[in-house]
């Protein structure tokens, strides 16, 4: 787009020479105007060069007011029903709790699939569940049940969070675990 092109119209009908201009790709003269607009703001208002490291504080002190959650394991001893468990799947029980809120899970570990977290969230109701890895993190939303499942899983540690979606419950963290 040049000098050119804006001079000649624009008001016409609809103002459609306007709206042709500006759904053609970007051409040499706006990238160099852009360029000097991005120069223009480094120079008069440049990202503080702190801004990253404000932000993860930031993030971390929103989770610091967040409720931690007590953690209670029930040992895969407690619920063989064989004398003989099967090496193949093994379960076991965690349960997360506060004053506001229970997360009952039930982590199986079978095969190649990797695991499997089975939830349930007390008292039922919509929830944000999100479920951090060493190396990703995930999220879900639970259904009116409050159950929700998180599949392929692999082992090492984790953390979860829970956010309700009633305002007056804030969000929860439960320490870090193991799968």
């Amino acid at each position: 787009m040049n000098g050119d092109d804006m001079t000649r119209g624009g008001t016409g009908s609809g103002g459609s020479n306007e709206d042709r201009l500006a759904a053609e790709p970007l051409d040499d003269s706006d990238v160099s105007v852009l360029q000097e607009v991005a120069a223009l703001y480094e120079q008069v208002d440049p990202v503080p060069p702190d801004l990253v490291d404000r932000v993860k504080f930031s993030l971390a002190l929103d989770e610091m007011f967040s409720e931690v959650a007590r953690i209670t394991r029930l040992p895969v001893d407690a619920m063989a029903v064989r004398s003989e468990p099967t090496a193949e799947v093994r379960t076991e029980t965690l349960t997360f709790s506060t004053d506001e809120l229970t997360v009952m899970v039930s982590v199986s570990r079978g095969g190649r699939a990797g695991l499997r977290i089975d939830g349930w969230v007390a008292p039922a109701g919509v929830t944000t569940v999100q479920l951090r890895l060493r190396d990703e993190t995930r999220e879900l939303v639970t259904d009116e049940s409050g159950r929700f499942v998180l599949e392929g899983l692999p082992e090492g540690f984790a953390q979860m969070t829970f956010r309700s979606s009633r305002e007056e419950r804030g969000s929860v963290v439960t320490p870090v675990f193991e799968l």
